[in-house]
């Protein structure tokens, strides 16, 4: 019923967004945009893409020592093809991920579980770093009218940290962990994989923590990663000529991603880009020229991702589909 509510939620504030909105003027700002900070952003996102695919990659490596980038790159894409049509905090897109984790690079579905909890801990943890930064800069430096914004992001930056705060701490006292499911209404089977996956994972995560230059490594590399969003909405804000410091457009950027990991609409549609519109606005923006804004930045990070990853995806079920006639072609001869 939680569910269902939050759905027509999310798509209460897309209708609002089409109906009391001058399309015509959101229009002509779209067109407005420097296509050369336009490709430029394009080119981010593409560098975005292979430097997620390096992380992933290095997750793998903790266990199996011989994957290939490319293989990683298609298990990537999977995850982010099923992120596109999911809601929430994509974890449609990180069960497909542990998925093809298994059926392609073939490590147990533990192995690939605890692999997808790695990356997902490291990219929020400089996802939050970045973000209580960017919330205490855009506090100071809000208009008192405005401030009530910030007590409904604090509440998610809040939830968010002390939710991964605790998956940590359950996962580094596995014997804590083994009390806590001998209480739980599961049975046997289930109990067992979800202790043996605990397990696996706090080897994982303190072989991680005691080297600490690879951690510190992945951490900058996390933050770096994130840092590209805040260029790319940088890379758009200046495309329509507008002047904004960057730490405030980097604010609004993970705010607004804050707001977007609530399960509302596929892809968070609607949410994600109602929640920009409203933080530009707080800057000064018009709502036409932020919902240009939104809907750019939108088409950079989320719909041109999709569509990369709907080719590869496309691409690779031909080459399986070939091979697959090729070898039954061959069996009959």
């Amino acid at each position: 019923m939680k569910k269902y509510l939050l759905y027509l939620l999310g798509g209460i504030g897309l209708v609002l967004i089409v109906l009391y909105s001058d399309w015509k003027a959101v229009w002509t700002y779209t067109k407005s945009i420097s296509i050369e900070m336009f490709l430029l952003a394009l080119i981010l996102q593409l560098l975005t893409i292979i430097l997620i695919t390096i992380q992933w990659k290095f997750m793998i490596l903790w266990i199996d020592k011989e994957c290939s980038f490319i293989n990683v790159f298609r298990v990537n894409m999977k995850g982010n093809f099923v992120d596109a049509i999911t809601p929430g905090v994509k974890m449609g897109g990180e069960l497909a991920r542990a998925y093809e984790i298994h059926n392609r690079l073939k490590l147990n579905l533990s192995e690939a579980a605890v692999v997808v909890g790695l990356q997902k801990t490291v990219s929020l943890l400089s996802f939050l770093f970045l973000t209580v930064i960017s919330l205490v800069w855009f506090f100071i430096n809000m208009e008192n009218q405005h401030k009530v914004y910030f007590n409904v992001f604090f509440i998610g930056v809040l939830i968010l940290t002390l939710s991964l705060l605790a998956l940590i701490l359950v996962c580094i006292k596995p014997n804590f962990v083994k009390k806590i499911l001998s209480k739980l209404p599961f049975n046997i089977k289930i109990k067992n994989k979800l202790e043996k996956f605990f397990k696996e994972y706090n080897l994982a995560l303190n072989k991680l923590l005691i080297k600490k230059d690879k951690f510190l490594y992945q951490m900058l590399l996390g933050m770096f990663i994130w840092l590209l969003f805040a260029f790319k909405m940088g890379l758009v804000v200046k495309g329509f000529n507008i002047k904004i410091g960057f730490i405030s457009i980097a604010a609004i950027t993970y705010l607004t991603y804050i707001v977007g990991m609530i399960p509302l609409l596929p892809g968070s549609i609607g949410s994600f880009e109602s929640t920009m519109v409203s933080l530009l606005a707080i800057k000064g923006v018009p709502i036409e020229q932020g919902i240009a804004i939104s809907v750019i930045f939108r088409f950079i990070t989320f719909w041109f991702e999709f569509w990369i990853s709907l080719i590869v995806l496309s691409i690779d079920r031909l080459i399986v589909n070939f091979i697959k006639g090729g070898k039954y072609a061959g069996g009959k001869t």
